[in-house]
């Protein structure tokens, strides 16, 4: 007679208590799959299970117990448990879990388990920021493919092959692309970068950004000085608002040159930008390595620029000059243009955030030259795009 979903459960979390890695196994199904979701794949029949169970009781102290807090009772063959962990009775800190288990039908032995453990790691409202952060992109690359396209895909595939240098540069940059979402926004302090992840951000730095936004393009600072006060602009140290705005209006100026990109013309260029614009600039590196993946279009003339492109070039350069301004000369008590350079060096050893701007910085100088050089082909404009910004700036208005 096999024993109730909750009762075998029980007896199994007394067994691993007791370290008999032997009666514990006991309660397992031949084909069981057990997905103890610390490790980054399931364990898939009984000697995984016995490998996972012996590694957990091996050289563990006796006074380790897994203690059943709540367990359901009204499936003979499905079961979810609440448990702690606690050394000497004293429960440990993140030693809370929860667990679902399934019974087999046939044999009545545990054939499905999840376990669940509390996290070390508790972004709080950050977790809710992570996902309002990537829930675009993974929208985007994880949308079902119609029948459709997934024609129009194989047709493309056997018309035209990508060499394997362009896969291994859509791979490289995915995985730049991982690189810079872990250091830059959840790597533990002093690990890597300066200052609190975003996962624990304190509500000073998150204030230092909103203050940074709201004086975008220091619109309402110059309208202040204009005596419009329809809002307040808040105060925010001169090199931190300059950093900020010359970084935003990169950004502002790339979406032009993305339009003119032949290669991606199949990839949504304007909500990536809007993305990267108003939210982070992580969702550029996604961006070339999605174009990397696509064919190389046949040689096409230079793109006329209208008053779009020449529009955006005007803005880019006159909110460059701005903010090279307010870098040195906006509010006198700040200092110095030395001092002032001084407390910029500081904030790259002491601010996420703006290491966070120079790295963007950095990729922005190498996305230029790699996009300008496809899209403009006369010799007399294609150097250009080796000068930071001004160039592409340039180039939008010429």
């Amino acid at each position: 007679m096999t024993l109730p979903a909750h009762l075998l459960i029980q007896a199994m979390y007394e067994a691993i208590n007791e370290r008999n890695v032997a009666q514990a196994l006991e309660y397992i199904d031949p084909d069981c799959c057990y997905q103890d979701l610390n490790f980054p794949t399931p364990f898939q029949g009984k000697a995984a299970v016995k490998d996972l169970f012996t590694e957990s009781c091996q050289g563990m102290p006796a006074d380790l117990l897994f203690v059943v807090d709540d367990i359901t009772e009204g499936d003979a063959l499905a079961v979810g448990v609440l448990w702690h962990v606690e050394l000497g009775g004293i429960p440990l800190p993140n030693g809370r879990g929860v667990s679902f288990c399934r019974l087999s039908e046939e044999t009545g032995k545990l054939i499905f388990a999840r376990d669940l453990v509390e996290p070390v790691i508790k972004p709080g409202k950050g977790a809710f920021v992570i996902l309002r952060l990537i829930a675009p992109l993974v929208r985007l690359l994880l949308k079902p493919i119609t029948a459709e396209e997934q024609i129009a895909s194989q047709n493309s595939a056997n018309s035209t092959e990508l060499p394997a240098q362009q896969l291994w540069i859509s791979r490289l940059l995915w995985l730049l692309a991982g690189a810079y979402i872990y250091i830059l926004f959840l790597s533990p302090p002093g690990q890597i970068m300066p200052a609190e992840p975003v996962w624990a951000i304190q509500s000073e730095t998150w204030q230092e950004v909103l203050n940074e936004s709201l004086n975008f393009f220091f619109i309402l600072p110059l309208t202040n000085t204009l005596g419009i006060h329809y809002l307040e602009a808040p105060a925010v140290h001169p090199v931190d608002q300059a950093f900020f705005n010359f970084a935003i209006a990169w950004i502002f100026i790339f979406l032009p040159l993305l339009l003119a990109d032949m290669r991606s013309r199949k990839l949504p260029k304007v909500a990536i930008w809007s993305m990267a614009l108003f939210l982070t600039n992580a969702f550029m590196i996604p961006y070339m390595a999605m174009r990397a993946a696509m064919p190389i279009p046949e040689a096409v003339p230079s793109p006329a620029k209208g008053f779009l492109a020449r529009a955006f070039g005007w803005t880019g350069l006159l909110v460059s000059g701005i903010a090279l301004f307010w870098f040195g000369f906006v509010g006198p008590e700040f200092g110095t243009v030395a001092e002032r350079c001084q407390y910029f060096g500081t904030q790259l050893t002491t601010s996420r955030v703006s290491v966070a701007f120079c790295v963007d910085l950095v990729f922005f100088t190498l996305f230029q030259i790699v996009l300008l050089g496809a899209v403009e082909t006369s010799p007399q404009k294609r150097w250009l795009r080796f000068i930071p910004f001004w160039g592409l700036a340039t180039w939008l208005i010429i």
